[in-house]
C-alpha cells in the first residue's frame, strides 16, 4: 500500500509539496484552515478586473518558480514588466533608485548615488569602503555592515527604504546573511562592499529588476496547481481545522473538526507560530519554531480615475523612507505602469495602485483607517488633490513575512535538526525557505527527502 501523508497548509508550499508527493506515489490529503488555497497569492476583483493583492511577481534570478510555471503549462502567461524604474521617496525629495543589491549600492561613484548622498557624503562612503576589511561576525546585521563600510547616510537614505519596503524591517535588525546570502563571503573576497554587492547582482546575468509576472495575475499559478493536484488524486479540504496531533510508533493521529485521521507521514506548510502551536507535543521542535520571528503587512489596492497618471509620473513605483513627514506607506506600486496586461484591462485614465503598510513586523494602522490613509498617501505621492477612488480593497497579511533578526539562521538550523530527529515529519513552511516563491518552492520539492530521513 502507498504511504499516506497529510499536508497541513494550502499555500504554494503546501500545494507544491502535495503535488510532488502524489507524483512519487504517496496517498496525499491536504488540509487548509481558511476558505481558499494559495496563501499569500490572492486576487480580488476591482472595477471588474481580478488583481493580485498579495505577491504580484516572482524573481527570475533563481529557476524554481519559472520551472514550476512551465511544468504547469503556463509558459505563455509569463510577462516582463512594462517598466521597472522604481524610485526612492525620502523626506526631502524623490530620487531614482540606484543600482544596488537590496539597497547596498554597487557603485558609490554613480551619479544617482551622489545625487542622493551629496558629493561630500558620497566621497566619505567611497573612502570608508576602500579601507582594509575587518573580520565580520556571521550574525552581523545588514545595517551594521553597511554602516561600517559605507556610513550612516547610505543606510538611512538608500538601504533602509529598500529593506523596509521589501522585508518590512529595519536593516539594523535583520541578519545580513539571512537576507543577502553570500554577501559577507563576497565582501571578504573583494575587500569592498560595493564590489561584493555588484558581484552578487551580476551573478544572475539578468539586468534590471530581475522579476517577471503572469498575465491574469499570480493567482493563475494557484489555480493551475489546484487543478494539477486534484488530477493527481490529492484530497483537498478547505476550512478544516486540526485540533490535536499525536505521534505514534507508526505515524500520526490527527484530530480535525469532527473526524480522526490516521496517516503515516505529516507535512507542515504553515507559518512558524502556527506550526509551533500545533506541535506542542514535540517540545524541542515547537521551541525552535517559536524562535523564528514573523511580521504582518497590509496592502491597499485602489483603482483611481486619474488621467494625469497616464504619463507614469513615479515610474513603476517607489519605496518610502520611514518617518516621512506626510506619507505613511512603506511602498507604492503603480501597477498599471508596471504591467501591460493590467494597463490594457483598465484602459486610459484609470489606474491601479498598491500601497503597502507595516514596519518592523507590525501594522499600526487599523483596516478601517487604511482606505483614507492610502488615499491621502496617493494624493501626496502623485500630486493629485482628492483623487477619485473607483474601487478599493484592503488586505491584511498576518504572519506573512519572515522577520530574519540576528540569529535567524541559527534558529532555522535548530528547526531542521529537530525535524530530522522527529520520525515521519517534514516542515517546509515556517519561512524556512525565506521570503519569496523560489525558496518556498525549492523547499517544498524536498519534502520526500525530509520524510525519508
Amino acid at each position: 500500500m502507498p504511504r499516506s501523508v497529510l499536508v497541513v497548509g494550502g499555500g504554494v508550499a503546501g500545494l507544491v509539496a502535495a503535488r510532488s508527493l502524489a507524483m512519487q506515489g504517496y496517498e496525499v490529503s491536504l488540509f487548509e484552515a481558511s476558505a481558499r488555497m494559495g496563501g499569500a497569492l490572492y486576487a480580488a476583483k476591482l472595477s471588474g478586473v481580478d488583481i493580485d493583492t498579495g505577491a504580484e511577481a516572482f524573481a527570475v534570478t533563481r529557476p524554481e518558480t519559472r520551472t514550476l510555471i512551465e511544468e504547469l503549462g503556463l509558459s505563455a502567461n509569463i510577462v516582463l514588466p512594462r517598466r521597472s524604474d522604481a524610485r526612492l521617496l525620502l523626506s526631502d525629495a524623490m530620487y531614482a533608485m540606484p543600482h544596488a543589491m537590496l539597497g547596498v549600492p554597487t557603485d558609490l561613484t554613480a551619479t544617482d548615488v551622489v545625487e542622493i548622498l551629496g558629493e561630500i557624503e558620497a566621497t566619505r562612503a567611497q573612502h570608508r569602503d576602500s579601507r582594509t576589511p575587518l573580520t565580520i561576525s556571521p550574525e552581523i546585521t545588514l545595517g551594521a555592515l553597511v554602516r561600517e563600510r559605507m556610513g550612516d547616510q547610505v543606510v538611512d537614505r538608500i538601504l533602509t527604504p529598500v529593506v523596509a519596503g521589501v522585508h518590512a524591517a529595519n536593516p539594523d535588525l535583520v541578519e545580513c546573511e539571512a537576507v543577502i546570502p553570500g554577501l559577507v563571503q563576497a565582501f571578504t573576497e573583494t575587500g569592498s562592499l560595493a564590489k561584493a554587492a555588484g558581484k552578487l547582482r551580476s551573478a544572475s546575468g539578468i539586468p534590471g529588476a530581475a522579476i517577471a509576472g503572469l498575465s491574469g495575475g499570480m493567482t493563475t499559478l494557484v489555480r493551475a496547481l489546484e487543478r494539477d493536484v486534484l488530477d493527481l488524486g490529492v484530497n483537498l479540504s478547505a476550512k478544516t481545522h486540526i485540533r490535536e496531533l499525536t505521534r505514534t510508533s507508526s505515524g500520526w493521529i490527527v484530530n480535525c473538526d469532527e473526524q480522526i485521521l490516521r496517516v503515516d507521514d505529516l507535512v507542515f506548510a504553515v507559518d512558524a507560530p502556527t506550526a509551533s502551536r500545533m506541535l506542542v507535543s514535540e517540545p524541542e521542535l515547537s521551541d525552535s519554531l517559536a524562535r523564528i520571528a514573523v511580521g504582518d503587512v497590509a496592502v491597499v489596492a485602489m483603482v483611481l480615475e486619474a488621467p494625469a497618471l497616464d504619463e507614469d509620473p513615479v515610474g513603476s513605483g517607489l519605496l518610502i523612507a520611514p518617518h516621512h513627514p506626510t506619507v505613511v506607506a512603506k511602498a507604492l506600486t503603480h501597477v498599471t505602469a508596471k504591467w501591460d496586461w493590467v494597463r490594457e484591462a483598465y484602459g486610459p485614465g484609470r489606474h491601479l495602485v498598491r500601497l503597502s503598510y507595516g514596519r518592523d513586523g507590525e501594522v499600526e494602522e487599523s483596516v478601517e483607517d487604511l482606505r483614507n490613509i492610502a488615499r491621502a498617501d496617493a494624493s501626496v505621492i502623485f500630486g493629485i488633490q482628492d483623487p477619485e477612488v473607483l474601487d478599493f480593497c484592503v488586505t491584511r497579511w498576518d504572519r506573512s513575512l519572515v522577520f530574519p533578526r540576528s540569529g535567524h539562521r541559527a534558529a532555522v538550523s535548530d528547526v531542521r535538526s529537530a525535524v530530522a530527529a522527529t520520525p515521519r515529519l517534514a516542515v517546509i513552511g515556517a519561512g524556512l525557505g525565506g521570503n519569496g516563491l523560489a525558496g518556498t518552492i525549492a523547499l517544498a520539492r524536498s519534502v520526500a527527502e525530509q520524510l525519508e530521513q
